[in-house]
């Protein structure tokens, strides 16, 4: 299940665990294996055999081909429309005339209002071509000449056969290019663990249509789950069900997510004893809880039969953590909260008891006093806990420490005054910049693992990880290397890209920021902490090790960055497993078994 056996998200061995590796130069690599569709799932792993989820595989054109198909009907559109324009253009009917004036006058317009825009003015050139659709679309001038524009586009092409005939072969290039496929079902594999081999692959059902590789969580999203009799797998877009380790049906059962929101379906797997926990609306029959939100439930894992529903309610963004209390009696924390408009109520936490005689019952619940905006936030962690406290994290400026035998705020300090490790390029080395204060978006937090009286997280937005000390409110950020060059040396300060491609070439993500530089806005895989180390993996790839021990979180911290695939061609939002002296990953390209 997510988090691993005991479901913390973290590991004690006394086997040789990998630290370094590098797929795209295949060092410390066991074995990597294609996949045809990519997936989100973490990796179970149960002695010689790995279970994940991919999507359905599809047999649509490469990316590059339908780029070439819509590039060559473009061109030819374009010329055969600017030879009409150009004809009309000499006749000069009244008619032409005045639609032609009508553009160009929006046109200047718009561009007067683009220069007028000192936000606009300050992007990049990279970023403008985006704000300039975004603007396009949103601004009153821009609405006018996109308008403008097309009544003259709808003119030319209504004059001549041979124009509308290329215009119609450019919209179906234009079509074919930007579809993006969306599905209701997913594929869970089994894999021998030493070899990749496939040994068999099982369609999980659902009903909710979602988006392929959508960069926050798509329908594979959640982790399967075994005790090595059974595997049961959940569809994020409302399936559950078991298998035996050979692949045959033992129970299957279909449910209908909350709709009206972004696709952020950010709980995973929880396998507790005999039951299954998983977020879900109440159940139909159920009267006494609001259909509109999400609730934990659990389910007999034997039968898949339904055993009980929390009152408190759950936002889709959390992921739940089970743990034990300070009696050492089983409970899973779960919380409220975030953007989008997710409805549930409070914003906040609840505690809720595993115990067999109290299960589902919460023992607290806590409110912040802070408004959704800015405390909701805290609702998208991965949310650890101890016998102790936990962290909820106010959106980019503070961090509130919750005691977790009673639910009271323990404390509440700041987040974005921090001191800083800054790599320099010239003299190679880290500076060390104290009381940096930041600003709005530049502390937001990516990915989080608590440990002892330190929270650490990725920055979004920016290559830095973040260490905090909930006791003394010490916050320190270490910069990280986006990438490596060829020769093994990192490259710092340049933001990088993917192609967003599966194996098959395919693009079947419709969401831009896939394409982004590996700290991008996106839900990325949960750390995994190992022994002593912590294992971040950014969206293009790269695998931070940190060490959570390291007295000072300097580059002493940074045990090693490496690899997961083709550098500009990987991406990944996955989180890793351990098992055997192996950690197992994957991209939306393969799975890989790194350590020989």
């Amino acid at each position: 299940m997510s988090g691993g056996p005991d479901g913390s998200y973290k590991i004690k061995t006394n086997l040789q665990v990998p630290v370094q590796w590098s797929v795209r130069n295949n060092e410390n690599i066991k074995w990597k294996k294609s996949l045809p569709a990519g997936g989100q799932s973490g990796i179970a792993v149960w002695d010689d055999k790995l279970f994940f989820t991919i999507n359905p595989p599809l047999d649509t054109p490469a990316f590059s081909e339908l780029k070439s198909n819509y590039n060559e009907a473009k061109s030819n559109y374009d010329a055969i429309y600017t030879e009409a324009l150009n004809g009309l253009r000499k006749e000069g009917k009244p008619d032409f005339e005045k639609v032609f004036n009508l553009k160009n006058t929006a046109h200047n317009l718009f561009e007067a209002f683009l220069l007028s825009n000192e936000n606009y003015q300050k992007l990049s050139s990279e970023k403008k071509k985006t704000n300039y659709n975004r603007l396009l679309n949103k601004s009153e001038e821009g609405r006018m000449f996109s308008e403008a524009n097309k009544k003259l586009i709808d003119y030319v092409n209504s004059k001549s056969d041979r124009v509308l005939k290329s215009y119609n072969q450019f919209q179906q290039a234009e079509k074919a290019l930007k579809t993006r496929p969306v599905g209701t079902d997913i594929v869970l594999y089994c894999m021998d663990a030493n070899t990749g081999e496939t040994l068999w692959m099982r369609t999980v059902k659902g009903l909710l249509p979602s988006d392929y590789n959508y960069a926050f969580s798509d329908a594979t999203t959640p982790c399967p789950m075994t005790d090595g009799e059974f595997v049961w797998a959940i569809n994020a877009s409302g399936g559950m069900a078991c298998f035996s380790l050979k692949g045959d049906l033992v129970w299957e059962r279909t449910w209908m997510p909350t709709v009206g929101r972004p696709f952020n379906k950010q709980f995973d797997s929880v396998l507790f004893e005999d039951i299954i926990l998983n977020v879900e609306p109440p159940l139909e029959s159920d009267s006494t809880r609001i259909k509109e939100w999400n609730y934990l439930h659990a389910f007999n894992k034997n039968t898949g039969n339904h055993e009980w529903t929390t009152q408190a309610a759950i936002t889709h963004y959390n992921t739940p953590v089970i743990g034990e209390t300070s009696e050492g009696k089983p409970a899973i924390l779960i919380g409220r909260g975030g953007p989008h408009g997710v409805p549930e109520r409070p914003v906040g936490l609840s505690l809720i008891s595993l115990e067999q005689n109290n299960a589902g019952e919460s023992l607290w619940h806590w409110e912040p006093e802070a408004p959704n905006k800015l405390s909701g936030y805290g609702a998208l962690n991965t949310q650890h806990w101890d016998t102790e406290k936990i962290s909820w994290i106010y959106k980019c400026e503070e961090n509130l420490t919750v005691n977790s035998n009673t639910g009271e705020l323990m404390s509440q300090k700041p987040l974005n005054i921090v001191d800083q490790y800054i790599y320099d390029e010239a003299d190679k080395t880290y500076h060390l910049n104290e009381g940096v204060v930041l600003k709005n978006s530049e502390n937001e937090f990516h990915c989080n693992m608590a440990v002892d009286d330190y929270t650490f997280y990725m920055v979004m937005h920016r290559p830095f990880i973040a260490r905090h000390n909930m006791v003394t409110g010490k916050n320190e950020h270490l910069e990280l290397p986006h990438e490596k060059n060829a020769d093994g040396s990192f490259i710092w300060k340049t933001p990088q890209t993917n192609d967003g491609l599966n194996s098959k070439g395919q693009l079947h993500s419709n969401d831009t920021r896939v394409l982004g530089d590996g700290f991008q806005r996106s839900f990325l895989g949960s750390p995994v902490m190992i022994n002593n180390y912590i294992y971040f993996t950014n969206a293009i790839g790269m695998v931070y090790v940190i060490d959570a021990n390291a007295e000072r979180f300097d580059e002493s911290a940074l045990v090693s960055v490496n690899d997961l695939g083709e550098k500009g061609k990987t991406w990944t939002v996955n989180t890793l497993s351990f098992a055997n002296g192996h950690i197992y990953h994957r991209t939306l390209k393969e799975i890989i078994c790194i350590g020989e």
